[in-house]
C-alpha cells in the first residue's frame, strides 16, 4: 500500500516538475537562434522574456551584447530594461542578479561606466554572502566610509580671455570643492594711463601706436556637487583683473624711437569679483567640463576643460 501511494504522488507530481524544468518557449528559440548564430533572431526573442524579468533572458542578451559589438547600437533599449530588472532584483539581495549587475556598470552596459557603483554593489555582493554578524557590522560602518572616502580631480581649464589655467579638488558623499586659477600668461605692467581716448603722460611728448596686449588673470574657489553617477555641476566665486594695455613708442623732435611705453585703458580695464558656473560630464576616470564666468559683471567669457578624477 505504502508502495502503491508513492507510485500516485510521483503520477501526479512529475508533469508538474518536468513543466517547470523546461525552458521557456522564447528561451528555447532564442537557444536555437544562438545555436545557429542567428543573433538577430535570438535578440527578438530574448526580448520577450524582459517583460517577466527573466534572468536566463537576461544573460543571453549580456552574452550577445559582449561578444556581438556591431549589435550593440540596436541593443541599446532592451539592455537598459535588462538594467532597470537587475536593480529591482538587486534591491531583492539577489546575488545573481548583483552579480550581473556589477559587469553592467563596469562595462557600461545599458548605462555609462561607473567605477564607483561597480565597487559599491562588489562591496554589497560580498557583505551578503558573509555571515549576519559581519553583514550587521557592515551596515553599522559603511555610511561613516562612505563619508570618509574622497576623490580627487585635477585638470586643464581654458577660456578664450584666459587660455592657461588649472582646476583641482576633491569630492565626498556627492558634495565636493574646487579651486581654480587662470590667465592669460601676460603680467604686462604700466606706467601711465590710457583715459578718454588718449594717452597721459603728464608732459608733451610725441608718441606713435606701436600694439596692443591684454592681461588678465583669475583666481575662483568653489562647490561641486555630483548630480548622478557621470554628470557634475559646479559654482564658485574670487578674485580677477582684466587690463588692455596700448604700447607707444616716444619720439624725440628727429621723431626717432627713444623707448616704449605701456599705458592701461582704463575705460576698459576691470577687477573685482570672478563668478563662474560649470557642467562636467565624466567617462570613467576622465571628464569634460563647460560653462561661462563674469568678470566684475562686466565681461562674460566661456568656460572649457579637461581632467582626470584620481
Amino acid at each position: 500500500m505504502k508502495i502503491f501511494w508513492i507510485f500516485v504522488l510521483y503520477t501526479m507530481l512529475f508533469p508538474v516538475y518536468m513543466t517547470a524544468q523546461q525552458p521557456t518557449e522564447y528561451n528555447r528559440r532564442g537557444d536555437e537562434a544562438m545555436a545557429r548564430q542567428d543573433y538577430r533572431d535570438a535578440r527578438l526573442f530574448y526580448g520577450e522574456g524582459i517583460l517577466q524579468c527573466d534572468i536566463y533572458s537576461i544573460t543571453q542578451l549580456t552574452t550577445i551584447w559582449l561578444v556581438n559589438e556591431a549589435m550593440r547600437t540596436s541593443m541599446h533599449n532592451v539592455m537598459n530594461r535588462c538594467l532597470n530588472c537587475l536593480q529591482v532584483k538587486a534591491t531583492e539581495n539577489d546575488t545573481v542578479a548583483i552579480s550581473k549587475l556589477i559587469v553592467y556598470y563596469e562595462e557600461g552596459i545599458g548605462t555609462p561606466k561607473s567605477e564607483e557603483l561597480a565597487s559599491y554593489w562588489v562591496d554589497r555582493l560580498r557583505v551578503i554572502r558573509q555571515p549576519v554578524e559581519i553583514d550587521r557590522h557592515f551596515v553599522e560602518t559603511q555610511p561613516e566610509q562612505s563619508k570618509r572616502r574622497t576623490t580627487f580631480f585635477a585638470g586643464y581649464s581654458f577660456s578664450p580671455l584666459m587660455p592657461v589655467g588649472i582646476t583641482v579638488g576633491g569630492i565626498s558623499n556627492r558634495i565636493g570643492w574646487y579651486g581654480r586659477f587662470k590667465t592669460n600668461a601676460s603680467f604686462q605692467k604700466s606706467s601711465y594711463r590710457f583715459i578718454n581716448g588718449r594717452p597721459e603722460v603728464g608732459e608733451e611728448v610725441y608718441l606713435k601706436p606701436v600694439r596692443k596686449k591684454r592681461s588678465s588673470f583669475a583666481a575662483t574657489a568653489g562647490v561641486v556637487i555630483q548630480c548622478t553617477p557621470w554628470l557634475y555641476t559646479s559654482a564658485g566665486a574670487g578674485y580677477g583683473k582684466y587690463d588692455l594695455l596700448y604700447a607707444y613708442a616716444r619720439l624725440n623732435d628727429e621723431e626717432v624711437e627713444v623707448e616704449k611705453i605701456w599705458f592701461k585703458n582704463i575705460d576698459a580695464s576691470y577687477k573685482g569679483i570672478s563668478a563662474e558656473i560649470d557642467v562636467a560630464v565624466k567617462w570613467g576616470a576622465v571628464y569634460i567640463s563647460a560653462g561661462c564666468n563674469t568678470l566684475s559683471f562686466k565681461y562674460v567669457d566661456l568656460n572649457a576643460g579637461v581632467g582626470v578624477f584620481f
